[in-house]
Order: structure tokens, then C-alpha cells, then sequence
């Protein structure tokens, strides 16, 4: 097999370091792009390079000519999207196939109809695919304060909110109103609680076609997950991306409930495949082969019941609650208690990369001696590479116009000087 030198679109997630892991099991080349001056943690030993490129939040059109740049040094054979910069991408996919470099992205419009909570919530709707109780997208802050009562779910382009009173949910209207959450007639998704365990799904489509699918089931907020097969997940995921005509990866959210799935949240790009490469379903080789325009058979389900861990996600998660909450999340993973009995980690283990021991003992020693400030700074990175309603605004508005380039002089001219009394 020769080996494909795969570039993917972030180096800072978990995705890419998971995705990254994959493909370097499989032979293949990695490397990365990511903003200066950040630090790449558990970077595995697989990614040859690091190229730098501005934040994709910041500036997506900056981010899209670096991105570019690196392409045309390089001799890469695939972009991987493993972000919100797929938008970006899809936006503009002629940019980076001019390379002569394959990649795997729904067309623009297909994007556009689950970009953001509430454009993804009209799809399904429209689709039929099952939602929580109480789902309406509301488009004025003076229609979310007319709302159901609380207790509901407030979901924006950037985040969730749980919303318990009717005095909350007035503050929230107001706050999301000066925030610009409404403008351009954006909407903003309400829904009711759902009860039952947390489900995702992931899926490669090749133009409409399902090729890969796996779904596992949150054990332990996000620091546990059990594969599971589920043919109703399987059908309705292969519904979306057959009605949308999907090309690339897709990741979905949903509850499951005593009647099926509730669909929470749809993502337009590839998420965290390390619980599908534990139970055996490459992601990430189905996505390498649909980028390079090949016609793969549909994948078989995983092994059901495989247990995967992210232990930085487990420490971190508590963290939020205080010291000695990440200081009990540590006992348990390092002594394997429940729930982390019987799993492995997805992205990299100590054993297998022991370079990554002093990061690992830098993140724990943060996580005990100031959680508050390191979380802080964990989502100022987060938000640089976010797709804002800002970031948004400047895809839709397309690429900035090329500054013009100065015209030489003609034969025989000669540039005119100011004197003195001109």
C-alpha cells in the first residue's frame, strides 16, 4: 500500500489527534495545521508536521489562504475537515482541489441546512426524524420570552443553555439579543428536556450514499462510551444524508428514549471517531477513500459493547466542579474504578507514547492547583476556532476581494514628482 499524506484541517482537537492516531495506524502521513504559538497536547508521534495557520474563527477566509499556501509547497494527497472549518471549505472547495488535492465536503447548500442548531432542527422536522418534546425555533428575543415554561434548552450557534425559571429565560432573551443572536433573521432552537442516555452517531457519506456508520452510548458524561448497534440509528442517519445529498463526514447527537432516538444536535463534519476505531469501524479510512473519489462497499456495524475512555475529558469535567472533584476523578481512573473499569483510552496511552507523560502530569497539576483559570484559558482556544455568528456572516459574504495589483509603468513614462510648486 503506498502511504497517502493526509493534511487535517486542526491540531489542537480531539478529533484531529484521534483521527491523526487512525491514520497513522493505517500507514498513511499525517499532518496538521494549527494557530501559532499553541501547544499541541498528546500529539502523536505519527504527525510529521505542524504547519501554522491564523485561527478559523478569527478570520476563515485568513485561515482558507494559509491553508492554501501549505498545499501548494506540499506535496499532500487529502484534506481532512476535523472542524467547524469545513464551512469554510465547503464554501470554497475549488481553492484546495485546484492543488490537486482530494477532499470530501456537501455541497454549500446542503452545509447551510444544518450549520447551526436551528437550520439543522428545520431539516430533521422536515424530514421527519424525531426530536425532543416541545421543539420550536424562535426568531426575535420577543418570541423565546413567549415560550413554554421552563425547564428548557436554549441552543444558539455557539452553545446550550439550561434554562430552570421564566425569570432566566427573560434574562437570556435580552442577553442573546444585545449579542446579536437574532440578526439576519438567525434563529434560536428551544426544546424541552429529554429523558433517557445520551447517544452518538457518526456517519461518511459518499454523495448521498451511507458508507460508515457507528454510534455509541455516553456512559460517564464525555468520558465514557459504550458502542452500541442500533438499526434504527443506522436508517434514519442514512435518511439525512440521502435527502441532503451529503458528501463527507456527519456526526449527530440524540436521546435515547422508550421510543427510539431524539435527535439533539447535528454536526457537519467528523467527531471523535476513537470509540468506532476500538470497536472496529474505520472512520477515518472510509473518509480518506470517499475524499479520493473512491466508491467503497458499505461498511458492517462494530463490535457492540466495546468500553472507550477519554481521561483528560473525565479530569477536566470535574475539575469544573473544584479541586477535590478532580482529585477523586484521577483516584478512579489511575485505580480503573467505575466507570472507567474495562476501557481503553482512544486518543494515545502513556504505554504506547511515554513523550506524552510530563504533558500529562502538566495537565493534572493544572487541574488540581488552578482549574478555574486553565479552564478559562481552554475556552478562549476553543472559541479562536469556533464558528461565531461573525465567522458565519464572513462565509456567507464570501472571500474578501483580492487587493489590486500595481500597474506597471508604460514604455517611456516616468513617474511624476511633486515639487515644490505643484
Amino acid at each position: 500500500m503506498t502511504p497517502v499524506r493526509v493534511l487535517l484541517g486542526d491540531g489542537f482537537g480531539v478529533t484531529s489527534r484521534q483521527i491523526a492516531v487512525a491514520v497513522g495506524r493505517s500507514g498513511h502521513e499525517p499532518a496538521v495545521l494549527a494557530p501559532p504559538g499553541r501547544p499541541i497536547p498528546g500529539r502523536p508521534r505519527s504527525v510529521a508536521r505542524v504547519h501554522e495557520v491564523p485561527a478559523f474563527g478569527t478570520d476563515p477566509w485568513a485561515w482558507l489562504a494559509r491553508a492554501e499556501a501549505v498545499l501548494g509547497a506540499e506535496p499532500y494527497d487529502v484534506l481532512l475537515p476535523t472542524g467547524e472549518h469545513v464551512a469554510v471549505l465547503a464554501r470554497a472547495p475549488e481553492r484546495i482541489t485546484a492543488h490537486g488535492v482530494a477532499l470530501a465536503v456537501p455541497s454549500f447548500a446542503a452545509l447551510r441546512r444544518v450549520a447551526d442548531r436551528a437550520s439543522a432542527a428545520s431539516t430533521l422536522t422536515e424530514i421527519g426524524m424525531p426530536q425532543p418534546a416541545g421543539t420550536v425555533v424562535v426568531h426575535t428575543a420577543e418570541e423565546l420570552r413567549q415560550v413554554a415554561d421552563p425547564p428548557l434548552y436554549i441552543k444558539t450557534l455557539l452553545g446550550s443553555h439550561r434554562v430552570e425559571r421564566r425569570e432566566q429565560l427573560l434574562r437570556l432573551a435580552d442577553e442573546l439579543d444585545r449579542d446579536g443572536a437574532f440578526v439576519d433573521g438567525a434563529g434560536v432552537l428551544v426544546q424541552e428536556p429529554a429523558a433517557g442516555p445520551v447517544l452518538s452517531a457518526q456517519a461518511v457519506f459518499e454523495h448521498g450514499r451511507l458508507v460508515a456508520v457507528h454510534a455509541y452510548e455516553h456512559l460517564h458524561g464525555p468520558a465514557v462510551r459504550r458502542s452500541v448497534v442500533a438499526p434504527d440509528i443506522r436508517e434514519q442517519v442514512a435518511m439525512l444524508g440521502g435527502h441532503l445529498g451529503w458528501h463527507g463526514a456527519l456526526s449527530l447527537d440524540a436521546v435515547r428514549t422508550a421510543s427510539g432516538p431524539a435527535w439533539l444536535d447535528v454536526r457537519p463534519h467528523l467527531a471523535e471517531p476513537g470509540n468506532a476505531a476500538a470497536s472496529g469501524t474505520d472512520l477515518a479510512a472510509a473518509l480518506i477513500a470517499v475524499s479520493r473519489g473512491e466508491r467503497p462497499a458499505s461498511m458492517p456495524w462494530g463490535r457492540p459493547d466495546i468500553r472507550t475512555r477519554q481521561a483528560h475529558a473525565g479530569v477536566w469535567t470535574a475539575a469544573r466542579a473544584g479541586r477535590r472533584r478532580a482529585a477523586r476523578e484521577m483516584l478512579r481512573i489511575a485505580l480503573r474504578l467505575e466507570p472507567y473499569r474495562d476501557t481503553a483510552e482512544e486518543s494515545l496511552s502513556l504505554r504506547r507514547e511515554p513523550r506524552r507523560i510530563p504533558g500529562a502530569l502538566w495537565s493534572a497539576a493544572t487541574a488540581l492547583t488552578a482549574p478555574r483559570h486553565t479552564l478559562t484559558k481552554i475556552t478562549h482556544r476553543k472559541s479562536q476556532d469556533t464558528l461565531s455568528p461573525a465567522t458565519w456572516r464572513r462565509i456567507l459574504a464570501g472571500p474578501p476581494p483580492k487587493p489590486p495589483r500595481p500597474t506597471a509603468p508604460t514604455a517611456g513614462s516616468h513617474p511624476t514628482q511633486a515639487g515644490p510648486n505643484t
